[in-house]
């Protein structure tokens, strides 16, 4: 939430937390500014998400583009019960 509000210019964000039986995800969306994933300097705070997600098991997708705001989807596998015991 710190990026959005320091970076993408945006008046509105969405958050989704989610869980499946096979997955838990979670979406932060803007209708910011966006960037180009691809030409842009990342700064820690995108980096240290990707690391967090992908250090506890997740995989962490960045989608954006210059006036399409920003798309972060992060995805870790559920823990079923009959794993706990």
């Amino acid at each position: 939430m710190n990026n959005v509000s320091k970076h993408s210019r945006g008046n509105a964000v969405f958050l989704s937390l989610g869980k499946t039986q096979q997955t838990i995800d979670l979406e932060i969306r803007d209708n910011g500014l966006g960037f180009s994933p691809e030409t842009s300097p990342r700064g820690l705070g995108l980096s240290s998400m990707k690391e967090r997600t992908e250090l506890s098991g997740g995989t962490f997708i960045i989608e954006a583009a210059i006036g399409q705001g920003t798309r972060l989807r992060a995805s870790w596998p559920g823990i079923s019960s009959s794993s706990i015991a």
